[in-house]
């Protein structure tokens, strides 16, 4: 089995290292952590205990994974993690935190890149290809489906959700659930359109980006309830997958959707 590991780097023993995996200077690697094949920890990267990295994950300099949650409530005896997929990039200084509860995980899937100072808070669950861009900070329990992007110095609140391929904008905030393909920008959020460039980016029909489009105006420009919007949506475009995909995620929501500020 090989391995590139500094002098300087600690390393413990009941670590379970994979092939080919590189640790560099400083870095600190608990016990009953995971590294799978391929990983890279740059200089003073520290993994704490029970968190599990699948294959050729890059940890950049100064990156925390896996810490105890920032809960006043969590017991320090409680065996919880954190448990990522493969290749994500997690950039200088970002941190995530294991979950709070016995035998809970933060989740975060694959191919995600975390820019820099980045913070995964306790009990998330973070899709595949997600972007959190640089200082976007998700609280405890926050749920951020596939592909969905975040821009930078974001705050998220506790228990919200972000569905499939939706876009935040810089400096924003939100604390009440953004529908798949949405956009929202602002301080407090609001909506901001339908992520028009990343469904094109997916590959999306062209009939299926009229409709999701079609459904935003809908929810937030018909003046209807929830109720009406979600019948008048599936009364018309219910055979689009992606509407479909839209409601189910609106019936879904315990937060409550994102809606307009008055006026």
């Amino acid at each position: 089995m090989s391995h590139k590991i500094h002098p300087t780097a600690i390393v413990s023993p009941e670590a379970r290292i994979g092939e080919d995996v590189e640790i560099g200077p400083y870095c600190i690697v608990e016990r009953d952590v995971t590294l799978g094949d391929g990983c890279v920890l740059q200089s003073h990267a520290f993994i704490d205990r029970n968190t599990e990295l699948g294959k050729r994950n890059f940890v950049g300099h100064g990156v925390v994974l896996g810490t105890p949650p920032q809960d006043k409530k969590f017991n320090p005896n409680t065996k919880s993690g954190l448990v990522i997929g493969d290749d994500n990039s997690f950039r200088e200084y970002c941190t995530v935190s294991r979950a709070t509860g016995e035998g809970s995980n933060t989740v975060i899937g694959s191919r995600c890149l975390l820019m820099t100072q980045a913070h995964v808070g306790h009990n998330c669950a973070i899709g595949d290809e997600v972007i959190l861009s640089n200082v976007a900070t998700l609280a405890g329990h926050v749920r951020v489906d596939d592909w969905s992007i975040l821009g930078g110095v974001l705050a998220i609140h506790q228990f919200t959700r972000l569905g499939k391929g939706t876009y935040m904008g810089g400096f924003s905030a939100i604390r009440q659930d953004l529908p798949p393909f949405f956009r929202a920008a602002g301080n407090p959020g609001r909506p901001a359109g339908i992520n028009r460039v990343g469904m094109e980016r997916r590959g999306l029909a062209p009939e299926a980006i009229r409709a999701v489009h079609q459904a935003y105006k809908i929810l937030y420009l018909q003046k209807l309830t929830m109720d009406e919007a979600v019948g008048k949506m599936l009364d018309i475009y219910g055979g689009i997958a992606e509407v479909r995909t839209l409601v189910d995620f609106m019936k879904d929501s315990k937060n409550g959707i994102l809606r307009p500020r008055p006026g």
